[in-house]
């Protein structure tokens, strides 16, 4: 190794390298020759370790078939090397017909080498022959300081380090000297290993140093494995939790995160010298391990319609967590059906997953399989978080959960063709029905205001979700039952007494028709126009009371405002209905109470 002058791809001044090719190992300058080579003329490398068919490198271009053959000899060739080398062209002739062969060596010819060569283009005429010589590759490896370091190891990088360390320790006078620093000890941590360097990069986690790939086949040339060593300690509560959590990302796959107390061991371990060097001490002691595993899109995303189907099982997937939300004895009824997209794919260590959705990706989808296929599929649905989306989105996906039913089959197919298929029998989604039957009702609710009406954070409950009912009903012309047995309403000051005389003392059917029905959902209390509040039973049960106002207010005494509160008697309710514009007999009209009556 010496050095000459400053070369433009060098960092450092005076410090370009070259190459003694004749101290290498073969086994590792034929390596880094097949890298050049790719490299510089975009071919790709035989694996030869079941022989290579007389060929290290091929490229199929545009004028033919291109065989490199590369040699490690960097003495004169002998009379044995020659042989070698005449039947590794014989054989790639023979075996490929190439309209051009090429020797890579790190020896340039000498006459008689030539004369020989030139017998060989002879022997061969209709195969175009090279020499790609010392003074090639020399060409080639400037300034490829990734694979010197490979090539000539711990000893290069202390050199080098040696070189920096005068740039090192100069001042920064500007920014564009500090840019450039960091730009350089960038461009010299890329020259460690040929095949791998550390990066600064956005992750799952966060900003994070990244182990990235030099060059296409660094995963297959130089793989980095990582060796973990657990141990969960018996009748320790939270080792067994971590153990669960190991096995269940081991099928899988996901983010979960093991803490440092149940590992033993860690070792990073690289196949090259190189790559270990960047990768510093293979053991390592950790607090904790986080394991990711990173989705593949591959090929996707597969879109596909899911189905509910009657149809008789066919063979296939083994079992589905989904809702059986009907009995039995529901009369039949059309099946729904809803586009759906894989959109990735999960490899674990165990196992093999493909994840999607429903348009509104709201639906979500996993089908699960073993690393065997034999061991079949198992698919699961779920619902997203609903909060803050609106039910039009929302209600395709909970409407085709709460269909899902014992005797149906959940169908993926791509127009005719069936893709898999599950029995829809399983565990039931928590609270299907009910979610089902709420956002149906703030569908109609937001269709009526004419507003979007976001689904609560909260789903409605008691008091609130029974309203909420009741107004949907009303709406698609039901009457809706209202979640009380009374009904109050302010009286309009100074006719208390009015009210009295109009009100019988006996049971009697009530119609209210306020300008607007108040809901109240979470934070935010709408409007609802065009309904009213009807009973065929109620009485008015605080006369009493009124009939004190009612005297106060005859008097000329001041007079708190008031309420009259009716109550359901006997077995009737109190219901919303469509507001109409004229009850006819046997109602009368109540003075004193705001609104339509």
């Amino acid at each position: 190794m010496g050095s000459e002058g400053r070369d433009a791809d060098t960092p450092y001044p005076h410090t370009r390298v070259v190459l003694d090719w004749a101290e290498l190992d073969p086994a590792k300058l034929e390596r880094v020759v097949k890298m050049l080579v790719r490299a510089a003329c975009g071919a790709t490398g035989i694996d030869g370790s079941g022989g290579d068919g007389s060929q290290d490198l091929r490229h199929d271009g545009p004028d033919g078939l291109t065989i490199y053959e590369v040699k490690s000899f960097t003495r004169r060739l002998t009379t044995s090397q020659r042989r070698q080398v005449a039947r590794s062209l014989a054989g790639a002739v023979t075996q490929h017909a190439p309209a051009r062969w090429v020797l890579v060596i790190p020896l340039d010819p000498t006459p008689a080498e030539l004369a020989w060569f030139d017998k060989l283009r002879t022997q061969h005429p209709h195969v175009f022959l090279e020499w790609f010589g010392r003074d090639w590759l020399d060409g080639q490896i400037a300034g490829r300081e990734d694979l010197i370091s490979y090539v000539e190891g711990a000893q290069y990088k202390v050199l080098r380090r040696a070189a920096q360390h005068a740039q090192e320790r100069a001042a920064l006078a500007t920014g564009t000297d500090y840019l450039q620093r960091v730009e350089d000890l960038h461009a010299l941590g890329g020259t460690i290993s040929p095949f791998w360097r550390w990066d600064v990069q956005d992750s799952p986690i966060g900003p994070a140093t990244m182990l990235t790939a030099q060059t296409p086949d660094a995963a297959t040339a130089d793989p980095v494995s990582i060796n973990t060593q657990f141990t969960f300690p018996a009748g320790d509560p939270d080792a067994d939790e971590a153990r669960a959590v190991l096995q269940r990302w081991l099928r899988s796959g996901g983010d979960v995160e093991i803490d440092g107390r149940f590992i033993e061991d860690v070792q990073v371990l690289a196949s090259s010298e190189a790559t270990q060097r960047l990768l510093g001490e293979p053991s390592r002691q950790v607090s904790s391990v986080r394991l990711i595993t990173v989705p593949d899109t591959t090929d996707l995303p597969l879109h596909c319609t899911l189905a509910l189907e009657t149809a008789a099982p066919p063979p296939g997937g083994v079992g589905v967590a989904v809702p059986a939300a009907h009995g039995p004895d529901e009369p039949e009824r059309g099946l729904p059906s809803v586009p759906f997209a894989f959109t990735e794919r999960i490899v674990a260590p165990h196992g093999v997953a493909l994840t999607g959705a429903d348009p509104s990706g709201l639906l979500l989808g996993r089908v699960q399989g073993g690393v065997d296929e034999s061991e079949g599929t198992e698919l699961n649905l779920s619902m997203a978080p609903l909060a803050g989306r609106y039910p039009h989105d929302a209600l395709p996906a909970i409407a085709f959960l709460a269909a899902c039913r014992p005797g149906t089959r959940l169908v993926f197919k791509q127009g005719p063709v069936v893709l898999t298929s599950y029995d829809a029998g399983g565990e039931a989604l928590a609270n299907v029905d009910y979610l089902h039957n709420l956002i149906a009702a703030l569908e109609v609710l937001q269709n009526h205001l004419g507003q979007l009406v976001p689904i609560p954070t909260d789903p409605p409950a008691g008091r609130e979700a029974g309203e909420l009912m009741a107004v949907a009903s009303a709406l698609t012309g039901t009457p809706g039952l209202l979640p009380y047995d009374g009904l109050s309403a302010p009286i309009v000051a100074g006719q208390i007494g009015q009210l009295l005389n109009s009100v019988p003392t006996v049971p009697g059917a009530l119609y209210g028709a306020p300008d607007a029905f108040p809901l109240t959902l979470g934070d935010t209390t709408y409007k609802v126009p065009g309904l009213a509040m009807w009973s065929p039973g109620m009485q008015l049960i605080n006369r009493e009371q009124l009939q004190a106002l009612a005297a106060d207010e005859q008097a000329g005494r001041p007079v708190a405002p008031a309420v009259a509160q009716f109550a359901c008697v006997g077995e009737h309710k109190a219901y919303l209905i469509r507001a109409v514009d004229d009850l006819g007999e046997p109602y009368l009209a109540v003075p004193g109470l705001p609104g339509r009556r």
